[in-house]
């Protein structure tokens, strides 16, 4: 319970920032195809992009980065998948994997997440601890750019809330945002 108070602790200024920023939410058409109302929907596509992109950089970034980190490192997943639970629902927590990896030089913790809807949702993240640094680095949905289909960017947030894009991909695979992320992280 202790960690679950810390990690809410840590969530006040990350939701803040983000409640004031710019969201991306899916257009009129895509709620339609998915059998979405637009009412309903809208907190819910709020709270998915929170999640992807404030909530967990938001804690990796603060001064309880290195429990976060720790405890999904370890397997100990369940104050985190509460706190995933109580806001998006059981179904979407089952639906994200998470999966702790060793390298000589650097340790990182994968997650999956379930089919992104939309874009800037993230297919992957990984939590990227390197030289006692964290990154937080993602493999976000893709759109349709000058008439041409990308399934993914590689992006990055960093501990200042900057957003990096580091271009198209055309993969979405946990395997090979893998490979590309131990290319990139071995830079």
């Amino acid at each position: 319970m202790k960690h679950l108070q810390i990690y809410r602790k840590s969530l006040i200024p990350v939701l803040l920032f983000f409640a004031i920023s710019p969201l991306f939410l899916p257009s009129q058409a895509v709620l339609r195809a998915a059998n979405v109302e637009a009412s309903s929907s809208t907190d819910f596509n709020k709270k998915l992009y929170n999640l992807h992109h404030g909530l967990i950089p938001g804690i990796l970034f603060s001064g309880n980065g290195a429990l976060f980190f720790n405890d999904l490192f370890a397997g100990n997943t369940v104050t985190f998948m509460k706190i995933v639970e109580e806001s998006l629902g059981k179904t979407y927590a089952d639906g994200i994997k998470i999966v702790p990896e060793h390298y000589a030089d650097f340790d990182v913790v994968l997650m999956s997440f379930p089919e992104p809807l939309y874009e800037p949702l993230n297919y992957h993240a990984a939590l990227v601890r390197k030289n006692g640094e964290f990154r937080y680095i993602t493999l976000e949905k893709g759109n349709t750019i000058g008439g041409s289909e990308v399934k993914s960017f590689l992006c990055e947030w960093t501990a200042d809330h900057t957003h990096k894009n580091f271009g198209p991909r055309e993969y979405e695979a946990l395997s090979a945002f893998r490979t590309e992320l131990l290319t990139f992280l071995k830079k």
